[in-house]
């Protein structure tokens, strides 16, 4: 038995050159690519090795469609081997008893609709991806003179356009003016937060008429009514809603999410994470799982109420996957000490598996409705009555329960403070990475496994600013060019039709020659038009670029020389950055500042209120706050220095309680 440690083959052009188009494509091994892929060299040579003499092989790799292509690559190119008769292994947990259940039990052979679909899906995505980023990087060559690589591919450019079509709604957003009645009323000595049945009224007068009516005024209780409402437990985890409800409690990027679960399921802590399915099958022993979950300490309490529940019939959600069943836990033990990190996404899968089991919550949402002449207001509250699977997945519920003390029509409130509030309408909120993953899994873009790095690619490559994925001057250059010259890029559409073709292949209605073909013929068509209008190109992207490199590198003018710009600037030393005169070089000024060397900086266009320095804005994680470069020195942003230092006291107090279970 020999592991692949991933693909150790991948697709390479057969011609030389780095130009464009490049069509015809070979598999090779991983380090000839990719110089960092050295750890592919002995494992090649070692199952080169130990394949010699063997008659029988058997493919153990994740049931899915990369898994199954390393293990037809791996005996192909590896092994010698003669595919058509090797035996597969099925299984979603890398538990003991699974795994030899799944070598009992040896599939007949390959899945190979699913290996065409995965080698087609790879000799697409290579043949746009590398063809697009050659084209728009050699279009900046030829326009400066400057080799930057520029890159986009099938998935990239519909993503890039998501996020510009929203950050062009928030730019053109014009706000409108609007007002709302804020009032509170007494009863009983209890304050109520009363809402005004009309929650926008468009002319200020028309709200200070309604203010001056009802101030000090007493209004009735004039109906009451109740309605229970019933909700079932959440439906057992995917990828996608794993990664959502992550981000929504942690924090965590979904590819950071994603890359934790992978651990725990090579630990045999959890199922197989890259999976589309919200179903538990029969199939699956969750007793045997549960009591293996009773043998933690922490889960002990909680396992044992399941168990002693009755019915161990999961609740299922509505998506399938026919490969794998919903993300669970094994019930096994950790061999080793699990990170702050791995504990957290394994505590909320393990409480999810625990919620399934529970039964509906229960709960009372009550309106009394308070009149006052021809004015209305809702009185609303809403009250847990039966927790349900509530209690198993604690602490990740959101209760947003509100109170009420005991009315009854006819009741008199009595209006304590009335006034008018002035507002305006919101624009469309930015995408953050949860967001965004969920509207490339709705717009067909992407495999639950690459969506990810998908998002992740946006904001690494310098397309967008932070976390809240605001297109950067960068981002806006390429998208503005693309959608100039070759807008069929940047479709959703096009990828999608592409993604449809392979679906295609996976379930033996097309061939893989067929979509290739149909692939290249798009692409050179897509390329014959782009070479037309090459100079263009580079220019819009040169001049995009230098507007880029200038505001993510230019804080503004030196306040000690007041000639050069004060630039970040990095070390070739110490790596480390900081704030110096453009002027140094020159032997003109000595002025730096000291710069935090975590996080993305984002010079600002406006001075410091305490001490007149240039301000920046500092963005890590979710985390984003605004400073000046004098910030170690200012008085005003000692507390900026305070709450740095609570931040990583907490972090390293996280890191030292952590713990696979106590």
């Amino acid at each position: 038995m020999v592991y692949a440690l991933g693909h150790l083959f991948e697709l390479r052009q057969t011609e030389k050159g780095w130009k464009y188009p490049r069509l015809s494509t070979e598999w090779v091994p991983r380090y000839e690519v990719d110089k960092k892929a050295t750890a592919t060299k002995p494992i090649i040579r070692v199952i080169k090795s130990i394949s010699k003499d063997i008659d029988h092989f058997v493919v153990a790799t994740d049931l899915d469609i990369e898994g199954s292509l390393i293990g037809y690559l791996t005996l192909l190119y590896a092994c010698g081997a003669e595919v058509k008769e090797a035996k597969r292994m099925i299984f979603s947990t890398l538990t003991k008893a699974e795994l030899n259940a799944a070598y009992d039990n040896l599939a007949s052979g390959l899945d190979f609709p699913m290996i065409e679909a995965g080698q087609a899906r790879h000799e697409v995505d290579w043949l746009y991806g590398i063809n697009l980023t050659r084209a728009l990087t050699l279009a900046i060559k030829t326009a400066s003179g400057w080799f930057k690589i520029v890159s986009t591919g099938r998935v990239q450019g519909p993503t890039l356009a998501l996020v510009a079509d929203r950050d062009q709604a928030i730019n053109v957003f014009v706000p409108t003016p609007y007002w709302v009645i804020l009032a509170t009323g007494s009863h009983n000595s209890h304050e109520l937060e009363l809402e005004y049945s009309k929650k926008r009224i468009a002319v200020k007068t028309q709200a200070l008429d309604i203010v001056q009516d009802l101030k000090g005024k007493t209004a009735i209780v004039d109906d009451l009514r109740s309605k229970k409402n019933f909700q079932t437990p959440p439906a057992p985890f995917n990828l996608s809603a794993l990664q959502s409800e992550s981000y929504r409690h942690f924090g965590f990027k979904p590819s950071r999410t994603l890359a934790i679960a992978q651990k725990l399921y090579l630990e045999a802590l959890i199922s197989y994470p890259r999976t589309g399915s919200q179903k538990i099958p029969p199939s699956i022993n969750v007793r045997e799982i549960l009591n293996g979950l009773a043998s933690y300490r922490k889960y002990s309490s909680l396992a044992k109420q399941v168990l002693a529940g009755g019915s161990l019939t999961p609740f299922q959600g509505k998506k399938d996957d026919a490969a794998h069943p919903a993300i669970h836990p094994t019930g096994t033990k950790a061999s080793k000490r699990l990170t702050p990190s791995e504990s957290k996404i394994y505590d909320l899968i393990v409480r999810r598996f625990f919620a399934l089991f529970g039964k509906n919550s229960i709960k009372e949402s009550i309106r009394a409705d308070v009149k006052y002449n021809e004015h209305l207001f809702y009185l609303r509250g809403l009250k847990v009555l039966k927790r349900g699977w509530m209690d198993y997945y604690d602490p990740y519920v959101t209760l947003n329960e509100r109170l009420l003390p005991p009315l009854s029509k006819g009741d008199v409130i009595e209006l304590e403070a009335v006034n008018e509030d002035g507002r305006f309408t919101s624009p469309p909120p930015r995408f953050n990475p949860s967001s965004l993953l969920k509207i490339l899994e709705k717009e067909g873009l992407g495999t639950k496994a690459t969506r990810a790095s998908i998002v992740d690619s946006v904001r690494s490559r310098g397309y967008t600013l932070g976390n809240r994925f605001e297109l950067s001057t960068l981002g806006y250059a390429l998208h503005e060019t693309l959608r100039q010259y070759v807008a069929k890029i940047l479709s959703a559409d096009f990828t999608r039709q592409l993604e449809e073709e392979m679906q295609g292949i996976l379930e033996g209605r097309l061939d893989r020659d067929q979509v290739l073909t149909h692939a290249k013929e798009d692409l050179l068509e897509l390329l014959k038009h782009f070479q037309t209008q090459e100079e263009d190109i580079g220019q819009t992207l040169v001049s995009g670029l230098q507007r880029y490199w200038k505001e993510k590198e230019e804080v503004g003018l030196c306040p000690k020389c007041g000639v050069g710009n004060l630039l970040i600037i990095r070390s070739p030393k110490t790596g480390k950055r900081f704030v110096g005169c453009s002027e140094y070089k020159e032997g003109g000024c000595d002025q730096t500042f000291p710069l935090p060397q975590r996080g993305t900086i984002a010079p600002l266009d406006k001075q410091c209120p305490y001490c007149g320095h240039h301000m920046i804005k500092v963005i890590s994680g979710r985390r984003a706050w605004e400073t000046c470069v004098n910030w170690t020195k200012c008085p005003g942003r000692q507390e900026d220095l305070k709450a740095l230092e609570k931040k990583r006291e907490k972090a390293s107090q996280a890191r030292q309680e952590g713990s696979s279970d106590e």
